[in-house]
């Protein structure tokens, strides 16, 4: 049995053009839009008030993004709070409203040994 150059020839040009042929490419599915966006991201915020001022670094945080740059949320802040002449670290909670890389902040530390509440209001810089 000896081969014809030519029928191997045809049967392999047959073979690779009706693979060509029917084929079928795969079009790209749309990629899905995130739903829910998050990162790591650190915070370094200046507050006060009259009588106290508080340092405060970014810590847990649940914000909602409201338009492209606009996000709105709330926060843990450890803080060292300087207040009657006394640096002392405290936990604080504040709403948080944050545009591109700028935050403003109203962290609430409980109170004082006066019974007096201690809210300070500042602004932040975000590190992302």
């Amino acid at each position: 049995m000896i081969l014809d150059f030519k029928k191997v020839f045809i049967v392999v040009i047959l073979c690779l053009s009706s693979t060509l042929c029917f084929s079928q490419t795969k079009e790209e599915e749309p990629k899905a839009t995130k739903k829910i966006d998050w990162a790591i991201d650190g915070m370094l915020g200046l507050s006060f008030n009259g009588k106290a001022l508080g340092i405060n670094v970014g810590g847990p945080s649940l914000k909602f993004k409201w338009k492209h740059d606009l996000k709105i949320g709330v926060g843990a802040f450890p803080s060292l709070l300087v207040l009657d002449k006394k640096a002392v670290p405290r936990l604080a909670v504040s709403p948080i409203i944050e545009y591109k890389k700028w935050l403003f902040i109203a962290p609430y530390y409980g109170y004082d040994t006066s019974n007096r509440i201690i809210w300070t209001y500042g602004l932040g810089y975000k590190f992302h």
